[in-house]
C-alpha cells in the first residue's frame, strides 16, 4: 500500500511539474465571432492563460494573462458592462461553451488528493 502511495505521489509531482513547464500555450483566437472559434495561435511568453469572453451573441477568444483574468480588468480592456468569461491554462481550452475549471481549482484538487493519500 505504501509503495502504491509513493507511485501516485510521484505521478502527481511529475504532472504538476509538466503543468508549470515553459512550453508555449496555444489558444483559440477570434474577435467578436457569432460562432465558436476555429482558428488558434501560439501565445506570447507573457500570456499564460486562454480567455473566452461572451457578450450578447458574440464571443471573443484570445491569449491572456492570468493576473488580468478578473471581471474588472476584462471589463476595462474590452470596454464592456455585461459579459461572461472564463480563463483556462491548457492548450485550446477556450474553444467550447463557457464552462471550465481554472488552474487554481485543479491545483487545489491535486493537493487534497495528495494529502488524502498520505493520511
Amino acid at each position: 500500500m505504501i509503495k502504491m502511495n509513493c507511485i501516485l505521489l510521484s505521478a502527481c509531482l511529475v504532472l504538476v511539474a509538466f503543468c508549470s513547464s515553459g512550453y508555449a500555450l496555444r489558444c483559440y483566437h477570434c474577435d467578436n465571432s457569432p460562432t465558436l472559434c476555429k482558428s488558434n495561435s501560439t501565445c506570447l511568453p507573457n500570456e499564460d492563460t486562454c480567455l473566452q469572453l461572451k457578450f450578447g451573441k458574440l464571443r471573443t477568444s484570445a491569449c491572456w494573462k492570468a493576473s488580468q483574468c478578473s471581471v474588472n480588468d476584462i471589463a476595462e480592456y474590452f470596454q464592456l458592462d455585461n459579459f461572461e468569461f472564463f480563463c483556462c491554462q491548457h492548450d485550446l481550452c477556450n474553444g467550447g461553451a463557457i464552462t471550465g475549471v481554472n488552474k487554481a481549482a485543479l491545483t487545489l484538487a491535486s493537493a487534497v488528493t495528495m494529502l488524502w493519500m498520505l493520511l
